[in-house]
């Protein structure tokens, strides 16, 4: 028996809507002057253009057959891709909200994502994937295990930078309409451009290389490419499974805690092979806490953990 995913109408819309709400919302920044809404207006529906192109690729229709599936992009339906069922792991299923996501493992990496959000006929494509199990790892342990980031996150990074440049457009606009610069547009402008780029190395600074191999943790920070760490898995004291409230969602991330404080931060939403990494440490998570971004911060700054 063959099944074939259908996508939901109101998943994509909705998807849709908030691409054009974020672009609208870019575009009155560029309103100081003329030309700076000018420019603004270009660099936003190029971003834009960009968005909806990888999006509508990365929209996969997913035929799933007797120990097989197909996977076909949706605007380029002769680029196909077979797996069997044998090359996967494990399954994994994470609840967002609302929207519940499945992901297929090969080497604890996250291959294959499905999205209740996305697809009409989730739940038939769940039941049929079940079959490849959640026990089973693919990860050996005499190999080493190199993080993975995500370009999901990444893409969301990116966005952010944008509004710098937006924000350092607005002068060099006044410039070329008006041959001067105003102190105004100098002022918003910077602020603008400060602003983001303070959000952007926030955004950033979880983002570490990391490298698990035979008790080892090698840890290279993206910000810092100089400065590089070194632990022994027995260094640690214990882990911890965190849970960070934003909103409506959750994210989760493995904290590993030495001499009582934070050593390592390995977020979830970061890292796209993040089950891979969590099960090479092999550390066990002594408790799961939930936190706000605000009550998480000061173990950031080396508060001592009381359990």
């Amino acid at each position: 028996m063959t099944l074939t995913s259908k996508f939901s109408r109101k998943g994509l819309f909705s998807d849709l809507v908030l691409y054009l709400l974020t672009a609208l919302a870019m575009v009155t920044i560029g309103t100081v002057s003329r030309r700076g809404l000018i420019v603004t207006v270009v660099i936003v529906g190029i971003v834009l253009a960009i968005a909806v192109a990888i999006w509508l690729f990365r929209l996969k229709v997913i035929i799933v057959s007797e120990q097989e599936i197909e996977v076909r992009r949706a605007i380029l339906p002769s680029s196909k891709h077979y797996y069997r069922f044998a090359e996967f792991d494990s399954f994994l299923l994470y609840q967002s909200g609302k929207t519940e996501y499945l992901y297929l493992l090969r080497q604890g990496q996250r291959v294959l994502k499905l999205s209740s959000d996305i697809y009409e006929n989730y739940e038939e494509l769940k039941n049929a994937l079940s079959i490849i199990g959640g026990e089973t790892w693919g990860v050996d342990a005499a190999r080493a295990v190199d993080s993975v980031f995500s370009k999901k996150h990444l893409l969301a990074v990116s966005f952010l930078f944008l509004f710098v440049l937006i924000g350092l457009a607005v002068p060099v606009s006044d410039y070329f309409e008006k041959g001067y610069v105003r102190g105004s547009s100098l002022g918003i402008g910077l602020v603008v451009a400060l602003f983001f780029l303070f959000l952007v190395i926030v955004a950033l600074y979880p983002y570490k290389y990391l490298t698990i191999w035979r008790g080892n943790l090698e840890v290279k920070y993206l910000l810092w490419p100089f400065k590089v760490k070194y632990y022994s898995l027995e260094d640690f004291d214990f882990s911890l499974e965190i849970i960070t409230k934003h909103q409506h969602d959750k994210k989760e991330s493995l904290w590993l805690i030495r001499n009582g404080k934070l050593a390592v931060d390995i977020p979830q939403s970061v890292y796209s092979n993040y089950d891979a990494l969590k099960h090479a440490i092999g550390i066990v998570p002594s408790d799961t806490i939930e936190m706000s971004m605000i009550q998480a911060l000061p173990y950031y700054f080396g508060k001592t953990f009381r359990i």
